[in-house]
């Protein structure tokens, strides 16, 4: 991996699976690499709750509530604080305890066969 102040770049064959995270750091910060629907998304490693670390938690598939009844989703598209046990989307970074709370998330782009993660958006 090759990183600077603002972006680390590692070769696409080392993207995660789907379901888990490849922690990498950019200028100085933990970042938590995913794939959620073949995308890839990157989250800062610290919870805005707490500031616990936010992607050593369970990678899991978000419940819903439709029509009365709750059903499980079919994608692990979010990330449980290990700490307090809150879920935030990968994608979004938002919080669904409390949606006015934002995980950071970082820019991720794919350039040749490397894979780029960079702070600026």
């Amino acid at each position: 991996m090759r990183a600077t102040q603002r972006e680390a770049r590692l070769p696409l064959s080392q993207a995660p699976d789907e379901g888990v995270v490849r922690h990498v750091e950019v200028g100085g910060r933990r970042v938590g690499l995913y794939r959620v629907d073949g995308e890839l998304h990157a989250l800062a490693d610290r919870c805005p709750h707490r500031g616990a670390p936010l992607c050593s938690g369970r990678i899991a598939t978000p419940v819903e509530v439709r029509a009365g009844s709750l059903e499980l989703g079919t994608r692990a598209s979010i990330v449980r604080c290990p700490w307090h046990k809150w879920e935030f989307e990968i994608a979004s970074g938002r919080c669904l305890v409390d949606p006015k709370l934002r995980a950071r998330t970082y820019a991720v782009r794919v350039d040749g066969d490397e894979i780029v993660v960079s702070l600026d958006h």
